[in-house]
């Protein structure tokens, strides 16, 4: 038995299924609910350790372009172009060495390598100039031939950029060490560049720490350089040192570094991971990764819980499902058994009815009656089935008589009706030719009250048209010899105001003039100006070398001079503020200088303008009085052609209003034989539906 259609099944079924219903949402949302806190969770730890993590390489890449900006300002390094060998002329390698250089380079590389031993972290200190000479930390060293270091990338890159300092690319020396160079650039006294400053920052610290952070179980950081390079990653140390989609695919590195932080879902080997990045202001991605299975653990433990609690609630409520069921079908199966006994034949049939209770007690009694009214039932249905026999023998007799006579009446009816039809139909035939022929007559006669009302109507447009053309004409010309007239008595008033311009005009050269005085008398004050904007900026960026070299005497002090070290930064930075006012005190100056240069040239350009002008006003004058003489003759002519376009105008008349009467008669008989042809039409149309109705005739 199908327990999808017995009532035991159904039972259990309506017990079973609502549970696991509930037991299924309760889960789901709690599961989906712990599932969402977890990853809420991770992306909260995710950034506050990535911002940790910024915060230190952040401050060690800043420490290092701030010593490199305070060297490349130092006196010394700016006096160093030209005291450096060069190497750019060489035709095979060169051996570098700080002992055999002039007393002033001497000077410069033992700051250079002084600053290399106060950090750990610096792997060398170098300057490249713009002669393409080269200094460095090293005390010796072997240089290509032919190196010119004024062609190099990392040169070019921080030359031609508009910032004083940049950050060069990552890369990786022969010892496997990933490095980082801040650069700065150097300037003179004058401020025009003459070289680059810069320092090998080694990243072995932050690989170094990045490789022992570790946040839970597989929770680790990776480093990824804005050109796409990775500088750490202890997931996969065998691309370190390697450009992303470039040296190495990775496509879930390559979609982090092409993307805007945030999170991220991806297979890493065998491993389904979700990784958070940052990007630091110089355009770096830090990058936190961490198992998803670590990210889940806990759901996934409570999840197993709420599995087994919901397993072993449903054992019970279908253990008590079983002890419901068993109560309400064995009556239900000794019923079953009572009906098949009855249907068998077995009228006499009992069941015991102390195992019935309730409803179906009332189902076994109902039951019980049903028996005795069918065996009444079914001696009173023997007897009017007898009865009924008969009377269906009687009846199939009638039926055979009358269906004999009905045969006879058709063959009858349809051979009158077959003579009729074949007379009208040649009636039909007569009067759908003639209806036709006559459609189209009247069709050509139609066609042509059209077209010879068309052509009525185009004469009466055209002659409509030429009427309101002369019309115009006339119109026009008088219009025109009134604007002659007008004409010349403006020309008049237009010498008198040309008169009164050439006066105008030699006041305003007057002031012109004068302008240009105090205009070249504005341009001196101005560079009065600049000068001593000039010694106060001198001042400052004098005050700026003091601050920065006292800055890195108090960075050698240590401990002791990091107090003297504030007091110098501040004042630094003073003395960049003097600086950066003093430049744009100075361009606003320069600025009016450069208007007032183009001031006093426009105004010289307006005076030679000026009397250009008034040459031409005079000549003026004289072309008005020459227009007022021809502007009389003018008016004379129009006059005449005005008085011809009104004769022509009433003949046109006169034409367009017997065209308009042949216009009306076309159109009424058009309208005409369009009505007859309507009615032709519907002739036709009834001698085709009396066809229709011979052919029926003709079926019948």
């Amino acid at each position: 038995m199908n327990i999808a259609t017995s009532v035991k099944g159904r039972i259990l079924l309506g017990l079973i299924i609502p549970l696991l219903i509930m037991a299924g949402s309760i889960a789901g949302v709690a599961i989906w609910k712990m599932r969402e806190t977890a990853i809420e969770d991770f992306t909260l730890k995710s950034q506050q350790e990535l911002e940790l993590f910024g915060h230190y390489v952040n401050q060690m890449v800043n420490g290092a372009a701030f010593t490199a900006n305070g060297l490349a300002q130092s006196p010394k390094i700016k006096a160093g172009l030209g005291k450096f060998p060069n190497f750019k002329d060489t035709t095979q390698n060169t051996v570098y060495k700080a002992a055999d250089l002039g007393p002033e380079a001497k000077e410069i590389a033992v700051e250079l390598q002084n600053m290399q031993r106060a950090n750990p972290n610096y792997m060398e200190v170098f300057i490249g100039f713009k002669d393409g000479s080269y200094a460095m930390s090293f005390d010796e060293t072997t240089v290509p031939a032919g190196t010119d270091m004024s062609t190099r990338s990392w040169y070019l890159n921080c030359a031609n950029s508009p910032k004083a300092s940049t950050l060069g690319e990552a890369y990786q020396t022969i010892k496997g060490d990933m490095v980082v160079s801040p650069l700065a650039k150097i300037t003179d006294d004058k401020g025009e560049f003459i070289g680059v400053l810069g320092i090998d920052l080694s990243l072995g610290t932050i690989t170094d720490t990045v490789g022992k952070m570790k946040l839970g179980k597989s929770g680790r950081f990776l480093l990824i350089e804005h050109t796409g390079r990775l500088i750490c990653s202890p997931l996969t140390p065998e691309f370190v040192g390697k450009v992303i989609g470039k040296e190495f695919s990775h496509k879930a590195l390559e979609r982090i570094h092409q993307g805007s932080d945030g999170m991220y879902r991806f297979q890493l080997g065998d491993t389904e991971v979700m990784a958070t990045s940052l990007t630091t202001p110089y355009g770096w991605k830090m990058v936190f990764v961490e198992d998803v299975a670590e990210i889940f653990e806990s759901a996934d433990e409570a999840m197993l819980t709420i599995a087994i609690v919901s397993l072993v609630i449903l054992l019970v409520m279908v253990v008590l499902g079983l002890s419901l069921v068993r109560s309400i079908t064995r009556p239900l199966d000794l019923l079953v058994g009572y009906a098949h006994e009855v249907a068998g034949g077995k009228l006499e049939a009992q069941v015991d009815a102390r195992y019935f209770f309730g409803e179906l007690a009332r189902l076994h009694q109902a039951l019980v009656d049903m028996l005795d009214n069918l065996r009444k039932f079914i001696s009173q249905a023997q007897q009017q089935t007898e009865e009924a026999r008969k009377q269906t023998d009687i009846a199939r007799k009638a039926v055979e008589e009358a269906e004999y006579a009905r045969k006879r009446a058709e063959n009858a009816k349809r051979e009158g009706m077959l003579n009729a039809a074949n007379q009208l139909a040649d009636a039909v035939s007569i009067i759908s030719s003639t209806s036709t022929q006559l459609s189209r007559q009247v069709e050509e006669s139609t066609a042509g009250a059209e077209q010879q009302a068309h052509r009525a109507m185009e004469t009466a447009t055209a002659m409509n048209e030429m009427n309101a053309t002369v019309l115009e004409v006339a119109k026009n010309a008088g219009q025109a010899a009134e604007m002659s007239s007008n004409m010349r008595h403006c020309a008049d008033e237009g010498a008198d105001i040309v008169r009164q311009v050439v006066k105008g005009i030699d006041e305003v050269q007057s002031i012109s003039l004068a302008l240009k005085e105090d205009m070249a008398q504005l341009g001196e004050n101005a560079r009065s100006i600049t000068q001593i904007m000039s010694v106060i900026s001198d001042i400052a960026d004098q005050t700026n070398l003091l601050a920065l070299n006292a800055a890195i005497e108090a960075a050698r002090a240590g401990e002791a001079g990091r107090g003297f070290a504030v007091v110098a930064d501040e004042v630094r930075k003073l003395a960049e503020k003097t600086m950066a006012s003093t430049s744009e005190v100075g361009s606003a100056i320069n600025a009016i200088r450069n208007s007032t240069e183009k001031s006093i040239h426009q105004v010289d350009v307006a005076v030679e303008s000026i009397s250009r002008v008034t040459e031409l006003s005079n000549r003026s004058g004289q072309a008005l009085e020459q227009i007022v003489n021809m502007a009389e003759q003018s008016a004379d002519e129009v006059r005449a052609i005005a008085a011809a376009g009104e004769e022509q105008s009433a003949a046109s008349e006169e034409i367009n209003r017997s065209i308009a009467d042949i216009n009306t008669i076309a159109t009424s008989t058009s309208q005409a034989m369009q009505q007859a042809a309507q009615a032709i039409s519907e002739l036709a149309q009834q001698a085709q539906h009396l066809n229709s109705v011979v052919e029926d005739m003709k079926r019948v």
